[in-house]
């Protein structure tokens, strides 16, 4: 398993209060972990007994740092030194569980370390069946880059997950990544050009009456634009998956309705994140894709029950299985979305409330 995350950073965790725009705070001692996107992945597939490599690139400042904080945790890192500093990811958790996330750029990357970056992918790929590729891609890197590595693991007949932020996901599409796993305003955003059409970007309004039928809309457009499977997470209202026809025996496109289950919120940083990574566990045992993706919605909902992002109890994703349904539409209960190409189940909700959070676009999914 090459888990692909280019941007690496530090993510900086501080608890307050309440946050109040435009008044001084203080808060505890901050918790320093590494971070980014393919790190809260890597997280779940060690717990799972997994030994994924994680590929990024390491600033060359203060990566001795970022190396150190991964080792502790016993993740295997392969980098390509950049020049510059490790950006940091801000975590805000008032009391309350609400959950606000501050994400800097990372640093500037130039065409030959971005060539090199890719080498090394590559020359990885040989020992591996499944790539992740998520998170965002730093200033400078190729806005296709994602689909580079992705036609990379195709060629090489590896499975290619797609986790990324709008332009990157756009550019990915028409390499025809096996799985992209979005968030109902994500896709939206992809599909429309605009930063999210209902809502700001990476926000799901889960009451909406017509949830369904959008996130149904995005999946299909999102296949129709090059994906072969897309899973679009609607928050509280579970997700929708669509596989495109002609896979998995069918000779027709195939739409199923996923439900989510309802867990205490600690925080929903990084569920996104956990559902890929229960995916990718659900491959490995042999189980299909649907099976699969029943998997990483119970991973996700396990995973906000923890503070750290990635962070889950196995026995406790089991446990959540059971009650994750998957049903099969007969037919579409809608057109796909007009697509100008050519985002476990995380409501971001405080630990108060109860809820079904399968990468509802919290805050800092997008690391």
């Amino acid at each position: 398993m090459l888990v692909v995350t280019p941007n690496l950073c530090f993510d900086r965790t501080l608890h307050v209060p309440r946050l109040v725009p435009g008044a001084v705070h203080r808060s505890g001692q901050a918790e320093v972990t590494a971070g980014g996107k393919g790190v809260n992945v890597a997280r779940v597939l060690r717990a799972h007994g997994h030994s994924p490599v994680v590929a990024g690139l390491v600033p060359s400042v203060d990566g001795d740092q970022l190396r150190r904080l991964l080792a502790e945790e016993g993740a295997e890192l392969v980098g390509v030194e950049v020049l510059g500093r490790t950006r940091a990811a801000t975590v805000l958790v008032e009391h309350g569980g609400r959950v606000t996330v501050v994400n800097e750029p990372g640093p500037q990357l130039d065409a030959p370390t971005w060539a090199a970056y890719r080498d090394v992918v590559a020359a990885a790929l040989a020992d591996h069946d499944v790539l992740v590729c998520t998170g965002s891609l730093p200033p400078g890197a190729p806005a296709d880059g994602y689909g580079q590595l992705t036609a990379l693991a195709r060629a090489r007949g590896a499975v290619a997950l797609v986790d990324a932020a709008r332009d990157a996901l756009t550019a990915a599409l028409p390499a025809g990544p096996d799985l992209v796993s979005p968030n109902l305003a994500e896709a939206e955003a992809v599909l429309s050009g605009e930063p999210g059409s209902h809502g700001r970007p990476e926000e799901v309004d889960e009451s909406a009456a017509d949830i369904v039928d959008r996130g149904t809309a995005a999946a299909r457009a999102l296949v129709a634009a090059g994906a072969r499977r897309a899973v679009v997470t609607l928050g509280g209202a579970g997700a929708v998956m669509v596989t495109a026809a002609g896979l998995d025996g069918h000779d027709v496109e195939q739409v199923r309705v996923l439900s989510a289950p309802r867990v205490r919120v600690l925080s929903p940083v990084g569920a996104g994140d956990a559902l890929v990574g229960g995916v990718v566990v659900g491959l490995a045992r042999g189980e299909d894709w649907p099976a699969a993706v029943r998997r990483g919605i119970a991973t996700a909902s396990a995973s906000v029950e923890q503070l750290l992002a990635g962070g889950v109890h196995p026995a406790r994703a089991q446990e959540l299985l059971a009650h994750v349904s998957s049903s099969p539409v007969s037919s579409p209960v809608s057109s796909p979305v007009s697509s100008p190409v050519g985002s476990p189940v995380g409501s971001p909700v405080g630990s108060s409330h109860l809820s079904s959070p399968v990468g509802a676009g919290a805050p800092g999914v997008r690391a």
